[in-house]
């Protein structure tokens, strides 16, 4: 003879498996696709990089940092302007939800190399490694343009630099 649990039982159960499911970090997994990257003839000892990165997976990802060996260092900003004056805070990581668009561009989020060398130039490439928490390294060749083109690439149609899309 099978004893079956009691249905207040077995939907214990089941509300116990959900909840650990659930916890488990979410269902599946983040699926990034990253737009081509340009970075700006460097100024004043640094330069942005533009590119866009889309999570079309189910699972939210987080860029980490990103470096090169075209410059002493890469920092990700972000530009706010109150009372008519911009400011840039540093970013210690960048959320890349599940389903969005996140852009790097001048005047809001972006990617800054500090102290480019002498490979950053006008017509030349470089490699941007991008480290993600759950998509691991992605190295992305950068080409580099003038401060005119980039800021003309950078912008949507309607003229902003939002950073994220949803």
């Amino acid at each position: 003879m099978v004893r079956t649990p009691p249905p207040r039982l077995r939907l214990a159960a089941l509300l116990g498996a959900l909840a650990l499911s659930a916890c488990a970090g979410g269902n599946g997994d983040p699926e990034l696709e990253i737009s081509p990257a340009q970075a700006a003839e460097p100024a004043a000892g640094s330069s942005q990089v533009v590119v866009e990165i889309t999570n079309g997976g189910t699972a939210d990802d987080t860029l980490q940092r990103a470096d090169t060996d075209a410059a002493a260092g890469v920092e990700v900003h972000l530009t706010e302007v109150e009372d008519g004056r911009a400011s840039m805070t540093l970013q210690d990581e960048v959320d890349i939800p599940a389903g969005e668009t996140v852009r790097f561009r001048p005047g809001g989020l972006h990617l800054m190399l500090v102290v480019p060398d002498a490979t950053v130039t006008e017509g030349g490439t470089f490699d941007l490694t991008l480290h993600f928490e759950r998509s691991g390294e992605v190295t992305i060749p950068v080409e580099v343009v003038s401060m005119l083109d980039l800021a003309e690439n950078a912008f949507d149609e309607d003229g902003t630099t939002a950073g994220t899309d949803g």
